[in-house]
């Protein structure tokens, strides 16, 4: 495994390097080549028969970078008169450390005496002139020991400016299983070539989204060239995916960009169609008018919206709107027992309509309506008392009332009431990010809260807000409540101490003396600064009143940690001073150490990656409750989670969780998995970097451990139980899983050549790793075959197949390699993966099957 330097790296603007510096517009220097890595600027050595004395590099040797900025304003590439862009102000970084400058008259621009490595660039232009990137790794500036690193740095127009394009399905809707093709039209805006635009399709998360498949291969690799003025239009082919049936619709989401993992300033295309699943329910709603407890063809009502809500998660489960016929269609409802709401001006006639049951098997129903006025909720709001003093706690009744005629479902606060300190349970489901509650048609409820004052305008407390429900056609819900407040005041004493010996507490001798206090809060918002005396004190002489944010900064390296989220909050009342006692410790880094390690050095998209991780509590005392904070720039192409909760893989690690305990001395070792994201296939490596602390979310100076492996693209992989379906249900169930059974996969289901082999493991489980993509067959060695399609594989691009082989007891007991491969040798026999991958692509070329290979790709 290798440690991935560049997680640290924050890209801000795009930039671009050549190969050399243009001293003068008017002068005629060599052609920059934007793609090659900077060169050095030193003089070729002269020939001499004697080899020349090796040059000595003393440790504290540094290097240059000289360089010109311009903005080419014809787009012909290379530096004309007037196109200088001074007065620039630029940085280049390396490893945490920061250098900037401004250029000069003449754009060009200077840094000198750094130390050596590779430093990324970010100019600050005026917009919209960009430095685009061009290599693929982000142009990086390599500076040499007692060399000058010579930069040309080209700015142009974005991206957006100099290409469109645009995508169209070639349908309205799909029925699954079916096939998309995706129209792309590429029109080139300028006078110049454009070359290489690819395609970075926002898939990640969205399994209905389009932009993974085989067929795309080109435009996410190679990309697209346009020669001046051009427009082109091609199409793409991709199977729909699963997902877009469960979710109703099936979307693609790319932009388009040369180099477009480093250059954000590209043109998006995007494209939706609703999507219809073979295994659904249904339900033909309309007007009964003739009362015979159907929907006749002249019944039917269309744009109808239904939604099916789950009764015991109170959760939206799936949504459909009448078409023409009064046909409606639930996408990806697992069976159970479902409330069915009508939204708008229809209702059901009857109110046991309601309930929808779903079967394995999907199911259908009529849906007989009638007018009804929509649900309309009102809201008001009311404080206890007129006036309150800053301090007081206030009591508000919010109280709503459906004034339509049905049911408002999912009714909830939209925002939260931020100026009041009102604990999330006095809502309950009312709380903005909860399920809602059900308001019948006429019911009124009130909320009565209470909080501490947090914030105040101008002397008053003022409450304002809306309400959200499902359906809701326009905004009536908007609440308001007004109370004066009278300013009241207090004190905020403390100590600060560095604990020396760990022991929790402030003993002889660790008082933290100039150390800088900052307090930000009250009622009116102040912010206040304080210096720890000899003996570790500070005060706040007559603050005013309220709830107060306390930071500090103790010098030595001493940090004061958060214990609890979301970190210490003092309450300053007039009554008495708000005393606080504050422990300064080491930082975490000082007090843990961390290593983390992949599994493997390979991976595929969809795979789970096990990662071991050692944590260390090289102390004499107890650390409870560390967790990991990982990927801290939130990049998609790493473990560890990009937004909200952790992956569930991570246990006891995760933020969400209470941490692992460290006794002193104590060395874990702890293994978390979790799925290879999807977008790790763009850049062809998968990351993990994190730091260990308690209470990750805000203590950030733990131990920093990370790893890297290689993404395999243009290959698939395909997992599942092997299992004899006893009564025919489709799924495993207890007892039906196989275990020791040997499958083969072979490149044809008559003659074909085996491929791969592996035994099922305990629970039936089997795994064909680094396979080509196509279609294959899957074989049995032993008393066991399948029936009829039963076998058929389907290995797509970077993803791995989840799927379960069922077979049947076999009337003889030969196995499929000596029926399918005429005796001939396999092509790779395997525990559980393919091994010889590029023998096997060899091999299957000759035999007429398409294979990419792919190796293993690692920079360091």
């Amino acid at each position: 495994m290798l440690g991935i330097g560049a997680l640290a790296t924050v890209a801000v603007l795009a930039f671009s390097t050549a190969a050399f510096a243009q001293d003068d517009p008017s002068s005629t220097p060599p052609t920059p080549t934007e793609t090659s890595a900077p060169q050095s600027s030193e003089p070729a050595p002269t020939p001499s028969s004697e080899p020349a004395p090796p040059p000595v590099v003393t440790a504290a040797a540094t290097g240059d970078i000289d360089g010109v900025l311009y903005t080419d304003k014809n787009g012909n590439k290379q530096q004309d008169a007037g196109e200088a862009a001074p007065d620039v102000e630029l940085m280049v970084s390396a490893k945490g450390a920061e250098h900037r400058t401004t250029t000069g008259a003449e754009g060009k621009f200077s840094f000198h005496d750094l130390a050596p490595g590779r430093y990324d660039a970010t100019y600050w232009l005026e917009d919209p002139w960009i430095v685009h990137r061009v290599g693929s790794d982000g142009d990086l500036i390599t500076v040499e020991p007692d060399k000058t690193a010579q930069v040309v740095a080209r700015a142009e127009r974005p991206y957006a400016e100099q290409f469109s394009v645009s995508a169209s399905l070639d349908r309205d809707s799909y029925r699954m299983p079916a096939t998309a093709t995706v129209t792309l039209t590429f029109a080139n805006a300028t006078n110049n070539k454009i070359s290489n635009i690819r395609a970075r399709c926002d898939h990640e998360g969205f399994p209905n989204a389009l932009g993974r498949g085989k067929a795309w291969n080109a435009l996410v690799t190679n990309g697209v060239s346009l020669a001046p003025g051009e427009r082109r239009s091609i199409p793409v082919t991709e199977v729909i995916p699963e997902g877009a049936g469960r979710a109703g619709n099936v979307m693609l989401d790319c932009e388009f960009a040369p180099n477009p993992d480093w250059n954000s300033d590209g043109v998006w295309a995007r494209a939706r169609a609703k999507v219809s699943s073979s295994t659904n329910y249904s339900m033909v709603v309309g007007e009964d008018k003739n009362a015979d407890d159907r929907i006749d063809g002249d019944e039917a009502v269309s744009g109808v919206k239904v939604v099916l809500l789950d009764p015991k998660a109170r959760g939206q489960v799936s949504e459909g709107t009448s078409d023409a016929d009064g046909r409606i269609e639930f996408f990806g409802v697992k069976a159970g027992v479902y409330r069915a709401a009508v939204l708008g001006s229809w209702g059901f006639s009857d109110a046991g309509q309601e309930q929808v049951e779903v079967t394995e098997q999907g199911g259908f129903a009529y849906g007989l309506l009638k007018h009804a006025n929509p649900a309309d909720v009102r809201a008001s709001a009311k404080f206890g008392k007129q006036s309150y003093e800053s301090h007081e706690t206030v009591t508000l009744d919010l109280t709503i009332t459906n004034v339509g005629g049905k049911t408002a479902e999912q009714v909830k606060l939209w925002g939260d009431v931020t100026v009041l300190d009102v604990a999330p349970e006095q809502w309950g489901d009312f709380l903005t990010n909860r399920p809602g509650i059900r308001l019948a048609a006429g019911e009124s409820r009130t909320f009565s809260v209470s909080g501490r004052i947090v914030d105040t305008w101008d002397g008053e407390l003022v409450v304002n807000g809306e309400l959200h429900y499902l359906g809701q056609e326009e905004i009536t819900s908007g609440y308001r409540a007004v109370a004066d407040v009278v300013e009241t005041r207090g004190d905020i004493t403390g100590v600060v101490y560095a604990d020396k010996n760990g022991n929790g507490q402030q003993d002889p001798g660790e008082a933290a003396p100039e150390v800088l206090v900052e307090a930000s809060g009250g009622a009116t918002h102040g912010y206040l600064t304080a210096t720890t005396d000899a003996n570790g004190g500070f005060t706040f002489k007559d603050v005013s009143s309220g709830r107060y944010w306390i930071s500090y900064t103790v010098p030595g390296g001493w940090l004061v940690h958060d214990e609890v989220n979301p970190g210490p909050i003092t309450w300053v009342e007039p009554s008495a001073p708000a005393h606080v006692t504050v422990r300064a410790d080491r930082p975490y880094s000082e007090l843990i150490e961390a290593t983390m390690v992949l599994d493997k050095d390979t991976y595929m998209v969809g795979e789970i990656a096990k990662i071991t991780i050692t944590l260390k509590n090289i102390t004499h005392r107890e650390i409870r409750g560390v967790q990991a904070g990982c990927n801290p720039l939130r990049h998609q192409d790493q473990l560890g989670g990009v937004r909200g909760p952790m992956p569930e893989g991570w246990g006891e690690l995760r933020k969400e969780a209470a941490g692992v305990t460290l006794v002193p001395g104590e060395s874990k070792t702890i293994t978390v998995t979790e799925p290879v994201p999807d977008y790790a296939r763009f850049r062809q490596q998968v990351a993990v970097g994190c730091s260990f602390a308690p209470n990750a979310t805000f203590n950030h100076d733990g131990p920093w451990a990370l790893d890297v492996a290689d993404v395999l693209v243009g290959l698939g992989a395909v997992q599942g139980r092997v299992a004899h379906d006893l009564n025919h249900n489709g799924v495993v169930d207890p007892g039906e899983a196989l275990a020791g059974v040997r499958v083969l996969l072979l490149t044809d289901k008559e003659y074909g050549l085996q491929v791969a082999d592996t035994l099922s493991d305990a629970d039936g489980t089997v795994r064909f790793d680094r396979v080509p993509t196509g279609e294959f067959w899957a074989g049995i060695d032993g008393p066991w075959t399948f029936e009829g399609e039963a076998g058929h594989v389907d290995v797509r691009l970077d993803e791995v197949v989840q799927r379960d082989f069922f077979v049947v007891p076999a009337p003889r007991a030969t196995p499929p390699a000596e029926q399918h491969s005429g005796g001939s040798k396999a092509l790779a026999r395997t525990g559980a993966s393919v091994l010889g991958l590029g023998v096997i692509a060899v091999l299957l070329v000759a035999f007429g099957f398409g294979a990419r290979a792919a190796g293993r790709r690692r920079t360091s």
